[in-house]
């Protein structure tokens, strides 16, 4: 490879590195608006490595592709001229982001908008969250405990009938009359084929239930209520017809076997709450209209 060769693939491969930070970089050039301005000495900030049309390149941001790159390589960190190639690559990606903005392209590439708000979304609230304490997590367990409840067990009676081959309709007409028959108050566990092994004679749990007829058949027991029977369910062996007969409470685990769960639920759910609260912030500041009649009073 020339050395023109290898300087654009390393320079490509730089923007491609640098390109990581370009969403945040947009969503700040966004916030602060207008057209990008030549500074004085007196306007650049102190943070500043570089001024790229007004524009700051922030230390903060040299250091943190230099870090990434020196750890990529093995290293603790680079000299001099390995950090001036990153500086230009992040000079690089600033005009390149300028030029794309002046072009639209935050607004007509869908891509790029979606960076830009997912950027935006993160500047608005992390520097809001923090980790909860344990009274705010024992609070917020007494709601979102039910999320994580185990599902109670059961006693179920079930009827099978299985499919030979080229015996499809008969099978299926066979497992309706069962199921007719049962809703008349006849055992299921006497009109299908018998069960090997049986069924245990007490509480089942559902994972056990899974793994002997399968998640097709669950789900169709799951959405019973006691003494309710089902249609007639397809799966892979055949027709089955369950009964549930009863159901235990479902089981709520304790906060300490699912604390690191429950803290990721509360994280998320106090970042849905700032997010919601910035934007209704945003629409009251904001000159919103529909000028679409047809959507104007939809909410």
């Amino acid at each position: 490879m020339s050395e023109t060769q290898g300087g654009s693939a390393n320079a490509l491969r730089w923007l491609v590195v640098g390109a990581i930070a370009g969403a945040a970089i947009a969503a700040a050039t966004l916030v602060r608006g207008g057209a990008p301005n030549v500074a004085t000495a007196a306007d650049v900030p102190s943070e500043a490595v570089a001024m790229v049309n007004g524009r700051a390149v922030t230390r903060d941001a040299l250091a943190r592709f230099t870090g990434a790159f020196a750890r990529e390589r093995g290293r603790l960190d680079l000299d001099p001229a390995e950090q001036r190639r990153i500086l230009d690559r992040l000079i690089d990606e600033e005009l390149l982001l300028q030029r794309g903005i002046a072009l639209g392209l935050d607004r007509s590439e869908p891509s790029a908008r979606r960076a830009i708000v997912s950027a935006v979304i993160d500047t608005l609230t992390t520097a809001e969250m923090r980790d909860p304490d344990r009274s705010e997590l024992e609070t917020f367990y007494r709601d979102y405990g039910k999320a994580l409840a185990r599902a109670g067990a059961v006693q179920v009676e079930v009827a099978f009938v299985p499919v030979g081959a080229g015996a499809e309709d008969e099978a299926k007409q066979r497992a309706v009359e069962i199921a007719r028959r049962a809703q008349a108050g006849e055992s299921l566990a006497a009109l299908g084929q018998p069960l090997d092994p049986p069924l245990p004679a007490g509480p089942t749990s559902f994972d056990a239930l899974r793994d002997r007829f399968g998640n097709v058949v669950v789900q169709a027991l799951a959405r019973l209520a006691p003494g309710e029977i089902s249609d007639p369910v397809r799966a892979v062996d055949g027709y089955w017809v369950t009964r549930l007969i009863a159901r235990e409470p479902d089981v709520v685990p304790p906060l300490d076997d699912v604390v690191d769960a429950v803290q990721q639920a509360w994280v998320q759910h106090e970042h849905d709450a700032l997010l919601t609260r910035e934007i209704e912030r945003l629409r009251k500041q904001a000159d919103v209209r529909i000028t679409d009649r047809s959507l104007a009073g939809t909410p």
